[in-house]
């Protein structure tokens, strides 16, 4: 696995077995959104050319995504990122994957909206 995406990885606060998604996601929902469920935005991390796959698929995705659904950079709030790898399932803050993408691709936060948000 690249580093970059161990890094990554890394920020998970919570970490299961992929079969059980399902109830892993729905317990995380209530946890992460208080008042009013979090969203989950769930993504497969391919095994070979992860950062590519990140930087070049994802990001665009999940910035529009965020600025759509109002919940704007940096803090993101309501949303985690469910990220599937292998048999494992990742949960990272989608604020944490946004300062990630923000290292990954050497864009900014602002400069990440201006390309993707619109």
């Amino acid at each position: 696995m690249e580093p970059a995406v161990q890094a990554l990885l890394e920020r998970a606060f919570h970490r299961a077995r992929a079969a059980e998604a399902n109830v892993e996601m729905a317990r995380v929902r209530e946890q992460e959104g208080g008042f009013a469920q979090a969203t989950s935005y769930e993504l497969v991390l391919p095994t070979e050319r992860a950062v590519e796959h990140l930087t070049a698929r994802v990001l665009p995705r999940l910035v529009y995504f965020l600025e759509c659904r109002g919940s704007r950079l940096p803090h993101c709030a309501g949303v985690f990122v469910s990220i599937f790898a292998g048999d494992d399932l990742y949960f990272v803050r989608a604020s944490d994957m946004m300062a990630e993408l923000s290292r990954l691709s050497g864009l900014s936060v602002e400069e990440m909206v201006e390309r993707y948000g619109r």
